[in-house]
């Protein structure tokens, strides 16, 4: 007689049926002893869920209240509003693997469920995720209802009784000829989305004026300014009022910050007393301004060599440029050899060159540059012209330099005609600042008067264009930028009667030039969204976090899934 080794196995025994307790359907056993329909019928794993909530909504700002005292702005059916409504809900669970989220409920899916715009009502649909008994999930929706009420955001109150909106205010200058440097920082004060926190901007003749609801608002973008410019710091407070029973009091903080007084493509002549020969390594002493952040990057023309000098060791022994970019002047190259040096994109060469207007005359100057790879006989150039200079400089005035360590032409970059008159064929755009005068008038960085000096006689826009042209020729710029592709609209506007007399000029200057252009890879699409605009389930979809990880995933052999 043969045994059935199988049939005696302890672990391979069948699972045990039983009738569920209220229908009589046979099943397999389980901790309920119930069907799944049964059990989906009797079960409700939404019942420790709150149905209705409040959101208080600032009719003014149009910001929702997120408790405590945090406004948010947010339209209606967004992700925002949909994030302010899910962290109001109590009982989901936020983090997989907590053993105080064990008995809390998976958020699987969320959407808005269409209501009338007037009834003030907001509804969610939730789709959950809940274990009952050991091992069985059950999944069920539910409809949570938010009741919008009308509350003034406490910046609103100020305005309305007359009170100071603001409580920290950044002063920000720079003592030069141009506004390139407040440009720039503009396109990264976008980029960056750092602008949401500005109460208002005020234009000034030198600088910017930031204004902030918070002190740490300003504390944040003074630690963006750090990183991004070299800056000193000077602070202020004033007391506005005191309440001695309540040991309460209202102040405003007051941050002054100057800016180095150099900028790019400026020629700089290096302090022969102070240490700054030492610290960059015996280079120049005539060098260029590379580069500008935190700290400042000079390039020798003459060697290709480069350093660098930090902001705090600049602000204890500051000095200024020999000769800005307003100062540049246009030179004719009649050759150029090069030379085995090369630095990056850079290489060395020996250039003859003459003024523009001066071509055929016989003054000429032989030029060791930099830009040895990009100039060809027939070229134009820019660079600094200091034969028959005087300049207001001690180490000049005491000839602490010999004439070798110095030269008569310092030529900065090359000049591409056709680009001036390309301007209003480009296909893209910059975002700008909301930027107010002190009288409250719409205005832009380059919109307030300036003071007189080398830039008096200069236009409004001449700095924006200037900072486009830069843009299109550097590409290392362009990566700290966002850079939009214009609409219809704009482009034919901007190529309106203005541009109508430009056309032949352009046609003749694009005859086998390599004009620097923007590539459409790098434009981005503005974000234009209608009033009809709708949001469809799919893009308010939020999935609870642990959901992406193992744990979230049912097994089929461990648990019992109940839809």
């Amino acid at each position: 007689m043969e045994l059935n080794h199988d049939d005696q196995h302890p672990d391979r025994c069948m699972v045990p049926q039983v009738q569920c307790c209220v229908c009589g359907l046979v099943v397999d056993s389980n901790p309920s002893n119930m069907c799944p329909n049964c059990l989906r019928a009797h079960v409700n794993i939404t019942d420790d869920l709150q149905k209705e909530y409040i959101l208080i909504h600032c009719p003014e700002c149009g910001r929702y209240l997120q408790p405590p005292k945090y406004w948010s702005r947010a339209e209606l059916e967004s992700r925002e509003l949909l994030t302010l409504c899910l962290k109001r809900i109590k009982g989901l669970n936020s983090s997989a693997g907590s053993n105080s989220n064990a008995n809390k409920a998976k958020l699987i899916d969320a959407k808005f469920l269409w209501t009338e715009p007037h009834s003030k009502r907001i509804k969610l649909r939730l789709t959950i995720q809940k274990e009952v008994f050991n091992n069985i999930v059950i999944q069920q929706s539910c409809v949570i209802e938010y009741v919008v009420t009308w509350q003034q955001c406490t910046m609103c109150q100020k305005v309305a009784t007359g009170q100071p909106q603001w409580d920290a205010c950044v002063q920000l200058r720079q003592k030069v000829s141009h506004k390139k440097t407040f440009l720039y920082l503009e396109q990264l004060i976008l980029k960056k989305r750092l602008h949401e926190n500005f109460i208002r901007v005020e234009g000034q003749p030198d600088g910017l004026d930031f204004f902030f609801a918070h002190k740490s608002h300003a504390m944040n973008f003074l630690e963006f300014l750090n990183k991004s410019a070299p800056v000193t710091r000077r602070d202020a407070v004033q007391l506005v009022s005191h309440d001695s029973k309540n040991n309460t009091a209202v102040q405003h903080f007051t941050f002054a910050l100057d800016i180095a007084p150099l900028c790019r493509e400026d020629l700089v002549l290096i302090p022969y007393k102070d240490f700054y020969l030492k610290s960059l390594g015996g280079m120049g002493p005539l060098v260029l301004v590379h580069k500008v952040f935190s700290s400042v990057v000079f390039m020798d023309p003459r060697t290709l060599r480069a350093g660098e000098i930090t902001g705090s060791l600049y602000w204890k022994k500051p000095f200024s440029s020999l000769q800005t970019s307003r100062e540049l002047v246009e030179f004719y190259v009649l050759e150029c050899q090069l030379m085995p040096v090369t630095n990056g994109t850079y290489q060395l060469g020996l250039v003859t060159v003459c003024l523009s207007d001066e071509v055929g005359e016989g003054r000429e100057w032989i030029v060791q540059s930099h830009l040895g790879a990009v100039l060809h006989p027939g070229d134009l150039v820019k660079g600094y012209l200091l034969e028959g200079r005087v300049f207001n400089n001690e180490d000049l005035d005491e000839n602490r330099y010999t004439p070798e360590q110095l030269q008569d032409v310092v030529l900065v970059r090359k000049v591409f005609p056709s680009q001036k008159a390309r301007r209003n064929r480009r296909l893209w755009k910059l975002k700008k600042l909301d930027i107010v005068t002190s009288q409250g008038e719409a205005t832009s960085i380059t919109g307030p008067a300036r003071r007189g000096g080398a830039n008096a006689s200069s236009g409004p826009n001449d700095d924006e264009l200037e900072f486009e042209d830069e843009i299109e020729r550097d590409a290392e710029l362009r990566k700290d930028i966002a850079v939009y592709r214009m609409l219809d609209e704009e482009i034919a506007a901007r190529r309106g009667p203005a541009a109508a007399g430009t056309d032949a000029a352009e046609d003749e200057c694009d005859d086998d030039e390599e004009v620097p252009e923007i590539a459409a890879e790098e434009m981005l699409d503005e974000l234009q969204i209608g009033d009809g605009a709708e949001v469809t389930g799919a893009e308010v979809n939020l999935m609870a976090e642990e959901d992406s990880g193992s744990e979230g995933v049912v097994d089929i052999h461990k648990k019992v899934r109940i839809e």
